[in-house]
């Protein structure tokens, strides 16, 4: 039986987004992206308070005493139990809960005949159309050996155009028979680079992954690249690339080699913050180096979106128009950086601003240049898709490495 003393367990990764109820009363809900708990869980400021402590270090004396000296208020230690419990159910939780619903999850992954990518978009016409009228508004690069690409993993309305620019150069410049698509692991259990062999299943067809590159891959690098490889289930970065291919591919077959990045801006930087796996550097140089020896047409996708600010993210006070333009002045200063091929100084400035803007696809990005040394780089475009009435602002940006 848990005594008041015990540490409390953590919070896993979620998001939160507050809210108003009829009565003008403001909650904060929890949102599970990787669709793991079976519901959403709203709490109110006092609960959120709490929620702001289960960080596992401290115990329900901690926070009913730090209730009291910041807000004043004396909450019961059934009280804090009593919501512990109801999140722990709702798997918000870390614990034995959680641990068997991940593992109940990864082995109906590891189960499963490929990568199941049609809840998303089912109806295959639709979606055709979608892409189709996305793509034509796109501007046309004139680069003719296209290596490397940074494309959004925004929704495709809201990402419209960067997506639009970075696939029409892509398509102007000749098809390939291998995309490597670097995607973002926004909520996944690893702490490394993280692959998966599941061939993608998508509305418009089955897409082979070329299981013989992830094989060479990991046999550079001396590791098992798939072991968290559940971390593809719910992540949707590489699938949005993966759609756009098939449209302009066009019935022309294609493998993909699909890997998760972690952030490359925390505490750790490059290295695994669990010390499990191989740093992003060391991973890139193996990508790299497995890219000098193929001889089949092959180019690299960062599905990469950049800042994220608003209320929705976490942010104080109301989005102004003076707080957009800082966000792009300050973007556009780290896509320079990119141009200049300068990507270690584009991670240690994000660092050092311990990424206030919240830029969520260090690692892919990073990744992309990094195994594509001495290619030039070229931001195509750049895009805020901003919703001031939800105080959601994600922008992001279309590049091309020839």
């Amino acid at each position: 039986m848990n005594t008041a003393s015990d540490k409390l367990p953590a919070l896993r990764p979620v998001q939160i987004v507050p809210l108003r109820n009829s009565d003008g009363q403001t909650l904060f809900a929890l949102h599970d992206p990787t669709r793991l708990a079976p519901r959403a869980v709203a709490v109110s400021p006092a609960a959120y308070f709490v929620l702001a402590h289960l960080d596992g270090q401290h115990s329900c004396q901690d926070i009913q005493a730090a209730l009291q000296a910041n807000l004043g208020a004396q909450v019961s230690e059934d009280d804090i139990h009593r919501l512990v419990n109801t999140l722990d159910e709702a798997l918000f939780l870390q614990g034995p809960r959680l641990q068997a619903a991940l593992e109940e999850r990864r082995a109906g992954y590891l189960a499963a005949p490929s990568r199941d990518c049609r809840e998303r978009y089912p109806d295959a016409v639709a979606l055709r159309r979608t892409i189709e009228q996305l793509l034509a508004g796109g501007v046309t690069a004139p680069v003719p050996d296209v290596r490397g690409l940074i494309a959004p993993h925004l929704d495709y309305e809201r990402g419209a155009p960067c997506y639009a620019d970075a696939y029409a150069t892509l398509a102007a410049a000749g098809k390939a028979d291998r995309y490597v698509i670097l995607g973002t692991n926004h909520f996944g259990q690893s702490a490394s680079a993280v692959a998966t062999t599941k061939d993608f299943q998508t509305p418009l067809g089955l897409v082979p992954v070329d299981q013989d590159f992830l094989t060479r891959l990991a046999a550079l690098l001396g590791t098992d690249l798939c072991e968290h490889q559940a971390d593809h289930f719910a992540e949707h970065s590489i699938e949005l690339q993966v759609l756009i291919l098939q449209v302009v591919m066009d019935g022309r077959a294609f493998e993909i080699v699909p890997i998760l990045c972690p952030d490359a801006c925390g505490p750790t930087g490059l290295h695994p913050a669990d010390g499990r796996g191989p740093d992003l550097g060391t991973f890139a140089d193996a990508l790299a180096e497995l890219l000098k020896t193929t001889d089949r047409p092959t180019v690299v996708i960062a599905g990469a979106d950049l800042s994220h600010v608003g209320q929705h993210f976490g942010d104080s006070a109301p989005t102004t128009a003076a707080v957009l333009e800082q966000v792009a002045d300050s973007d556009r200063r780290l896509l320079r950086l990119l141009e200049e091929r300068r990507e270690d100084e584009f991670i240690r400035q994000i660092a050092a601003s311990r990424n206030h803007t919240r830029i969520c696809s260090t690692g892919a990005i990073y990744a992309t240049l990094r195994c594509l040394p001495g290619r030039p780089c070229r931001v195509l475009s750049y895009h805020q898709a901003v919703q001031m009435e939800a105080e959601t602002h994600v922008t992001c940006a279309a590049a091309v490495l020839s």
